[in-house]
């Protein structure tokens, strides 16, 4: 054989060797290797992602293609349920309570103090603070004191002032009344609120006495609506000095004999029964001449 066929020969050997060495390898490798490309271990994180996060789609960019939801879901996490309606609180039906003929102390008077009245209202709501003059007697200045706010003043004869509060707590309203100047006007004061159990308590009251220079400085009076059977409560305290007095209730829809209640003392604590829907007239009075100014503290409750 010619040194030519010979080389011929061996060239077509190799060839034959090579192809046969590629196929072999092919098959030992997994399927969809890439010959030369790593292997990682199975449940292994491919380099750069997050332990057990999927890899991300077309490109590798990280953000949604066009067939994939912008929103997602945290692994382990349920749908959110549908939010249950928060329950309905009903309001504080409404109380109203009118205090007559008392006269006020002059601002210009040394010893003089303001006509204080506080109450709460139980809720959001309106608050409605009505004043009426009995007299000539000059004007009234009037102020309304929400919770912590500043309060609201006016003076005048007559007028309504009215106090709104978004609590859902108890809020405490303070309403004062003093004489502009040298005035000492005869008022009544007519209180609207929103409360479950309502009280007023009166400070700064007078309980001077029968004497005539002590008209209209004598006790406190007024009338209050009954929203539902219950009972009225009073108290009252006067100072050290014990005096005669004369407690009253009546009823004023259905009127009633008794509901007078003397005795002696520095103070009163006492309640009655009251019926729905009905209004009663109340008065608490000095039955003794009096010994000049006496402050009076009043507080009221009903149902």
């Amino acid at each position: 054989m010619t040194e030519a066929r010979w080389r011929a020969v061996a060239i077509a050997l190799a060839a034959v060797l090579a192809l046969a060495l590629g196929i072999a390898i092919a098959i030992s490798l997994p399927s969809g290797t890439t010959p030369g490309a790593s292997t990682s271990p199975a449940g292994s994180s491919a380099a750069g992602s997050p332990s057990g996060s999927p890899s991300t789609g077309p490109g590798a960019s990280g953000e949604p293609t066009a067939s994939e939801p912008s929103a997602s879901v945290e692994p382990g996490a349920s749908a959110p349920a549908s939010p249950s309606p928060s329950p309905t609180i009903p309001p504080a039906p409404t109380a109203q309570i009118t205090f007559t003929d008392f006269r006020l102390d002059a601002k210009a008077d040394p010893a003089g103090a303001p006509r204080t009245f506080t109450f709460r209202t139980d809720g959001a709501g309106k608050v409605t603070v009505k004043l009426t003059a009995k007299s000539p007697q000059g004007t009234t200045r009037m102020c309304l004191k929400v919770g912590s706010t500043a309060p609201l003043c006016r003076n005048w004869a007559s007028g309504t002032l009215t106090g709104i509060t978004s609590a859902k707590k108890q809020t405490t309203f303070v309403v004062t009344l003093i004489g502009v100047d040298i005035s000492t006007p005869t008022v009544d004061l007519t209180l609207a609120f929103l409360a479950k159990a309502p009280s007023v308590t009166l400070t700064n009251g007078r309980f001077d006495g029968t004497a005539p220079e002590f008209d209209g400085y004598n006790g406190v009076s007024g009338r209050v609506k009954i929203r539902a059977d219950g009972e009225l409560a009073v108290t009252a305290v006067w100072g050290g000095k014990p005096f005669d007095y004369a407690y009253q209730i009546v009823d004023l829809t259905a009127p009633s004999p008794g509901g007078l209640f003397p005795g002696n003392g520095t103070g009163i604590d006492r309640t009655d029964p009251v019926a729905s829907t009905h209004t009663y007239g109340f008065s608490l009075t000095n039955g003794t001449a009096g010994l000049g100014t006496t402050p009076l503290t009043f507080t009221i409750g009903w149902p």
